[in-house]
């Protein structure tokens, strides 16, 4: 295989209406203080980086549109519509050898470059990648043959034995019906079937279809399992199709010659630099890229770099005390940062350093796999990232009021930030005064599985080991939200009654200071931007 296949379940999180009721009897009184609004003095946090973070931190002016540039470049390499064909001579392979033994030349494992080229000269194929409407095909044995017309067809015998890598990043061997083999055993198959190359013989191509089928299931299957993907059936048909809609173009001459290098800039585009996705008003963010700076930032725990960007207010002064207004999802909250900038000039509110959170330009922050890592899965580390090196970092390069700061958090971003406010007091640093808690999806199966029950329903036993909550806490949705995915919520609360729930709870426990605002016409998202601004201007007003 030239790409190995990749299918990502994204969890799509969207949620009715119910009101935020506060009219019940507290249970538990707990002394609250009003939302803050003057700046006290500057916060000391103690900054808890190792020396390996400390040397990998970057900062920079804005690069976000040179990686979108890129990308876009890349990908426009292959049409999103028809039959593409990268085809590939014998010089362009020993090319293309030549460039990989330069950057390692292990990867001959002591034989001589020679010896290499003329042992793989038999896989050497006139096609070297196809796509159909815009969309790789990855196993390559079964590409069609170049100038085929319907007869009889040889192709080259597939290996036996495929390597695997699990969930957990283990890897064995198996074979074409998905049976371990052990290590020696594999390479032993491995070594016999490369010592001479077989072929498969059909007629034609309607005995072939047969053959392709069951090649495409074999294949799909070794790389995912039934408890991986609920749809594989749908998959395997969907590639099957897409084999023949290649091999019918190929026979009818009708398809696209791509230039040699196309395809390896799209798939270096797509499984590289994700910044194509970020959510980006090209307009807004080149207003406010003069107040930008780009900080990369790496954590040695989560081993993941992150891309920070600080957005500073109007007639900043480096002297001055401005509390930090952050937001987790940067590679869609960064596009709000103009907004909220606005309202700082229009004099509508007070000014506040703009913090976004985002991963590195080769992480898709859109995607909730890696989303459920670091908001779920790993939400202790991540919390840790951002109480213990990242604020205190930031505080060192500005004068950052951490007395009236606020963390945001929407969706699974919005579990996040419930976690964060009633896991605060593990923590010596004390970041954030407020809070906001966005359309958090309690019911996702991302989060389920990372909550020990039903630890979050009882705000992970905050009151049971504090007396008080010195936090301000905002929490919000859509009033349209729930309709839309009740098929995940499966006898868990949906969003707006998970809202509801978390807000009966903190009356019980006696909390004067969480309100919560369900925004009328709006589903999981669109009520962000504004709500957004509208607390910037209710936490920070104007002088």
């Amino acid at each position: 295989m030239k790409k190995t296949l990749a299918f990502l379940l994204s969890l799509t999180l969207v949620f009715s209406a119910v009101s935020c009721s506060k009219d019940k009897t507290s249970s538990k009184k707990v002394s609250r203080s009003a939302v803050t609004t003057a700046l006290s003095e500057k916060t000391q946090l103690t900054n808890h980086m190792t020396e390996k973070e400390r040397s990998k931190v970057s900062v920079g002016e804005l690069t976000v549109f040179d990686h979108m540039q890129d990308k876009e470049e890349n990908e426009a390499a292959v049409p999103e519509e028809g039959v593409c064909i990268e085809f590939w001579s014998e010089d362009d392979y020993i090319a293309n050898w030549k460039k990989q033994y330069e950057k390692d030349p292990s990867i001959l494992d002591g034989g001589s470059f020679e010896e290499a080229i003329e042992k793989s000269k038999p896989y050497f194929d006139d096609i070297y990648s196809i796509f159909v409407d815009g969309r790789s095909l990855s196993f390559n044995e079964l590409f069609p043959i170049k100038g085929y017309n319907g007869g009889e067809i040889k192709l080259r015998e597939s290996c036996p034995v495929y390597y695997v890598i699990d969930k957990n990043g283990s890897g064995y061997h198996v074979d074409e019906n998905n049976n371990v083999i052990p290590e020696d055993k594999a390479a032993e198959m491995n070594e016999a079937f490369y010592s001479e190359v077989r072929y498969v013989t059909f007629a034609d191509f309607e005995e072939f279809k047969p053959y392709l089928k069951k090649k495409i299931e074999q294949e799909t299957r070794i790389y995912f399992s039934e408890s991986d993907v609920e749809d594989i059936d749908e998959i395997v048909e969907d590639e099957y199709k897409d084999y023949l809609t290649a091999w019918e173009a190929v026979m009818d001459n009708n398809y696209k010659t791509l230039p040699v290098g196309a395809s390896e800039k799209f798939f270096e585009a797509m499984d590289s630099d994700s910044t194509a996705t970020w959510e980006i008003d090209r307009e807004k963010i080149e207003a406010i890229a003069p107040y930008v700076k780009e900080y990369s930032i790496y954590d040695e725990q989560l081993d993941t770099n992150f891309i920070v960007h600080v957005t500073l207010p109007p007639d900043f002064e480096k002297e001055k005390i401005y509390p930090a207004y952050v937001l987790t999802d940067g590679v869609w909250r960064f596009n709000n940062s103009a907004d909220l900038r606005k309202s700082m000039e229009e004099g509508k509110a007070s000014d506040v350093i703009i913090v976004s959170i985002g991963y590195d330009y080769s992480i898709d922050g859109t995607n909730d796999s890696n989303r459920i890592r670091y908001f779920c899965d790993r939400c202790e580390d991540f919390l840790a990232f951002i109480t213990d090196d990242l604020m205190p970092y930031l505080g060192e390069e500005y004068n950052i009021d951490f007395g009236n700061s606020t963390l945001y958090g929407h969706s699974l971003g919005g579990t996040f930030a419930h976690y964060a406010v009633f896991n605060s007091d593990k923590f010596e640093n004390q970041p954030f005064k407020n809070y906001i808690i966005g359309s958090p999806a309690f019911w996702s199966p991302g989060f389920l599985p990372y909550t020990d029950g039903d630890s979050f329903k009882h705000e992970y036993g905050y009151f049971d080991r504090n007396e008080s909550l010195d936090k301000n806490i905002f929490v919000c949705g859509g009033a349209d939200e729930d309709p839309v995915y009740e098929e995940y919520y499966k006898g868990n609360d949906s969003t707006l009654e998970g809202i509801q729930h978390l807000m009966d709870r903190l009356e019980e426990y006696g909390v004067t200071t969480a309100e919560c605002k369900i925004y009328p016409n709006s589903e999981h998202y669109q009520f962000i931007p504004e709500m957004l601004v509208e607390m910037l201007e209710k936490f920070y007003p104007a002088e």
